[in-house]
Order: structure tokens, then sequence, then C-alpha cells
């Protein structure tokens, strides 16, 4: 292991940054993972208008989920979060970057 790998492990068992919650693959088993959240607000230029989005990104270490596509979903605290477009890796491939929208 990698000291990459561990300093995600240890960020990821904080349960000061990290939730529990459950991932739910369109194909395969549901399973019990720790996520973490960021919540940024994204402007859209649309052609003279500036649009303010809200998004959920939801971070999960590949470990815990080696393959996730769109449409794959996510329940944290009891709201199931929906997977929209490729979710992206890290540089180092330990962390799993998804966009996702209240189901």
């Amino acid at each position: 292991m990698t000291a990459f790998e561990t300093a995600m492990t240890v960020l990821f068992n904080d349960r000061n940054l990290s939730k529990d919650a459950f991932f739910l693959p369109m194909m395969g088993t549901n399973r019990s993972v720790r996520v973490i959240t960021r919540a940024p607000d994204v402007f859209q230029n649309v052609g003279s208008s500036v649009i303010e989005a809200s998004t959920l990104v939801v971070e999960v270490q590949i470990a815990e989920c080696p393959a996730i596509v769109a449409g794959d979903q996510f329940m944290i605290d009891g709201i199931t979060y929906k997977t929209q477009g490729t979710p992206r890796r890290d540089s180092e491939r330990l962390v799993w970057q998804g966009d996702c929208y209240a189901n």
C-alpha cells in the first residue's frame, strides 16, 4: 500500500469528513461504502444570463466501487442520489468523483 492509499483510507474512515452510504449499482450487488460529499454551486452561462445550479459531488474509493457508471445510485442519509454523466477518477486512480442529483 502506497502512502497515498494509506492517506485516502484514513480520510475516508474519518467520521468528520465522510459518511456511511449504500452504493446501488444498476447491475450488480448493493453494498455499504464510505463517501465524502461536496456541494459546490455551479454557474453556467446561457446566452447573456448566468444560471446557478446546485450540485452534489460524491467521492468514493475505487477499492470499494471498482466500477461506477451514469445511472448508478448512492443512498446517503436516507436520500437516493443518481450519478449523472461519466464519473471521473483522481490522478492517482484511488477515488471516483461523480456528479449526482437527488432522485
